[in-house]
């Protein structure tokens, strides 16, 4: 919404189902809503994921399909989709200003779904070789590496999922993990143990990825001391946690110390209306399902407050 004055009734920051879904639910509440997310392109993380778990409405379809049957969603209950990022949040009284490359868009209450992003290891060569050899999408790049040995660094979900989707072209995988035990889903674990192709090296760091111009191999070390040890491999793929999505915001909006997004049990955060959903609120439960729970009942709820001031106006 740039060159006009009204403000919408709700901006989603973020593309992912969780936005996705706020922004659907909001406009199917009757409510003028805008959609950011940078590149216009929606979907977030999940579009990584092959076969989507763990959420009813999915029933095994990829992320994308997901994520094209919300956008076209969107496009059908008349949200406008602005194809930038959030760049600036803003308060000045009941209005909320956000600012994008695009121009200002303002609104009465702002939900907050811009997500997360995979965190790097921060290791030599990571950077260098990322594209060639280091990915973080085993759903993009797994066909790259066919009948060749890869490497997956971390043990929760994410990296137990993907290597599971890797052993369906690659030679082999090695899950690299800090710990002594791996902390995904006892479904992803048990596949993993029956697998024949991964092996799973325990209280293992990566202290380094080798390779000039392509990725050849990773150098690891005990995580409790010892000697470093070069693997062999085509590929590394990084699965070490999510940090969130939230430079945009004002000093004002409290966060917890791993910088989340602190709200009261109606999903407001300390500045009023402004909401907080999935992976940037501190205390989400890292589930799909949940976020896009935790998304309509927010959707519900500002709708609700927008129907009580119109009654409320109505009455003077």
């Amino acid at each position: 919404m740039t060159g006009s004055d009204k403000p919408y009734d709700v901006i989603v920051v973020g593309g992912g189902l969780a936005g996705l879904t706020a922004a659907r639910e909001s406009a199917a509440h009757g409510l003028s809503v805008a959609s950011l997310d940078e590149g216009g392109h929606m979907g977030g993380l999940v579009m990584n994921v092959g076969r989507v778990e763990d959420y009813s409405p999915a029933s095994d379809a990829s992320g994308m399909d997901l994520a094209v049957a919300e956008l076209e969603a969107l496009v059908e209950h008349g949200v406008e989709i602005v194809p930038d990022a959030a760049l600036r949040l803003e308060i000045d009284g009941t209005i909320r200003t956000v600012k994008t490359d695009s121009g200002t868009h303002r609104a009465k209450s702002v939900i907050l779904a811009s997500g997360a992003r995979l965190k790097p290891l921060g290791v030599p060569g990571e950077e260098r070789l990322f594209g060639r050899g280091v990915s973080q999408c085993a759903g993009c790049d797994a066909g790259f590496f066919v009948d060749q040995d890869v490497v997956v660094v971390g043990g929760g979900d994410s990296a137990l999922q993907e290597a599971l989707h890797l052993t369906g072209y690659v030679r082999g995988v090695t899950l690299i993990t800090h710990g002594d035990a791996l902390r995904a889903k006892q479904d992803f674990v048990s596949r993993a143990d029956d697998d024949p192709k991964i092996t799973v090296r325990y209280q293992t760091a990566v202290a380094e990825i080798l390779g000039q111009d392509e990725v050849s191999g990773v150098r690891i070390t005990p995580t409790g001391g010892g000697p470093a040890e070069d693997l062999a491999c085509a590929g590394v793929f990084v699965f070490v946690g999510l940090e969130p999505n939230l430079d945009y915001l004002p000093a004002e909006i409290e966060r917890n110390a791993a910088g989340r997004v602190v709200t009261g049990p109606d999903f407001q955060t300390s500045v009023s209306g402004v909401y907080a959903v999935g992976a940037v609120r501190a205390g989400d439960s890292g589930q799909l399902a949940g976020a896009v729970d935790d998304a309509a009942a927010v959707a519900a709820r500002i709708a609700g407050k927008s129907n009580e001031r119109r009654i409320s106006r109505r009455n003077l």
